[in-house]
């Protein structure tokens, strides 16, 4: 039996006011090409399929067009809600999907949590929110990564006596290496699984939510995060992204981690101030989009540094930051001794190398006012 491993699409998922969907959809024009060459008869979709609770309509086409895909190439599909995914939509999806071959699990239940498909049974987890996972009155921060482990245990028992058993979920697990495009609040230790939980009753894991591909330690069997299939921000600018192949044969399933293409890489530089027109004609170079870090030398030709830099760029430049080092930041004065006009006025010219035009003075002046109104 051959699957594949997917998880956290982010359907609809924007670096500032650029869409990703065309990675995504690059993405998965890769995945469906392999599912359809190697055979593949299931495909295991581990969560955050959409990155908003309300996806926009591109976004739902995007996503509806690869379940019709799938159903023309002949493979089904089982997929659980991630905690970027609302309930209730996916809910709302799951009888229709299901035409597709594609099985959607909305939430966390005792009654609905088993996909069985020829030798193969899957348990199904998708995101257990504090809300459904905990009773009232409990302590659910103290409480939150037990439970959860019982209900793993349960999900154990469920596929006892099957040929091949695999568990579909959406969490935190203990000691995953993380990046900083997922949720804080779900990464913290009071939501970390134990590994541990994970080994007993499972030939393998497929996983979602922490968004760089890896095999995790401290579990008996293959247990892997794929990690998102396009990077979501320029933190995974550097990160290889991948879906899992797994073979199911024998005692022990054969996993194999596919590498895909980026159709518009991100790329992050640091760069001193007197850098940066040196650097240039090789940024221009990079196709992709591009963050541009520069450590400030002299605050008053920041405006020129910015210009040059956007208009060689253009679209392809996202987002341009500034540091200070040390003593130029002790040598600007302190902003909570300004009043709200001068400090930006400050903050202007340090971003700038500039004085404020008058009228972008009188922009700020009319927003104060209606804020302290």
């Amino acid at each position: 039996m051959r699957l594949v491993h997917i998880a956290d699409l982010h359907a609809g998922k924007t670096l500032g006011k650029v869409s990703r969907n065309p990675d995504l959809h690059h993405a998965l024009a890769q995945i469906e090409s392999f599912i359809r060459e190697n055979r593949v008869d299931l495909v295991l979709i581990a969560g955050d399929v959409f990155d908003k609770a309300n996806p926009d309509n591109e976004s739902k086409e995007l996503i509806f067009d690869f379940f019709l895909k799938l159903k023309e190439i002949g493979s089904q599909a089982a997929v659980v809600a991630g905690n970027h995914d609302s309930y209730d939509f996916m809910k709302s999806i799951r009888g229709i999907s299901s035409l597709a071959n594609v099985h959607i699990y909305d939430r966390p239940s005792s009654k609905r949590a088993f996909f069985t498909f020829g030798d193969l049974k899957i348990a199904c987890l998708p995101y257990p929110s504090e809300r459904l996972i905990t009773s009232a009155g409990e302590d659910s921060k103290k409480k939150y990564a037990e439970l959860v482990e019982k209900f793993i245990r349960f999900l154990a028992k469920g596929v006892e006596g099957a040929k091949y058993r695999i568990l579909l979920a959406h969490l935190f697990v203990a000691g995953s290496v993380y990046t900083s495009t997922e949720k804080e609040a779900t990464l913290s230790d009071n939501y970390a699984v134990q590994p541990s939980a994970l080994s007993d009753g499972f030939d393998y894991v497929a996983l979602g939510h922490v968004h760089k591909h890896q095999k995790l330690k401290g579990v008996d069997c293959p247990a892997y995060y794929v990690g998102t299939p396009y990077p979501l921000d320029f933190s995974e600018a550097q990160d290889g992204k991948f879906f899992n192949f797994i073979l199911l044969e024998g005692d022990l399933p054969k996993v194999e981690a596919v590498p895909l293409s980026v159709k518009n890489p991100l790329y992050s530089f640091k760069l001193r101030q007197s850098e940066v027109l040196k650097k240039l004609p090789d940024l221009e170079e990079l196709t992709g989009y591009i963050k541009v870090t520069v450590e400030v030398e002299r605050g008053d030709t920041l405006g020129a540094v910015t210009e040059r830099l956007r208009s060689a760029l253009r679209e392809r430049l996202l987002r341009v930051e500034f540091v200070f080092k040390e003593e130029k930041r002790s040598q600007l004065p302190k902003l909570s001794s300004l009043d709200p006009l001068s400090a930006y006025m400050t903050y202007y010219k340090s971003v700038h190398g500039g004085e404020m035009p008058q009228s972008v003075k009188e922009v700020f002046l009319e927003l104060l006012s209606r804020a302290e109104g």
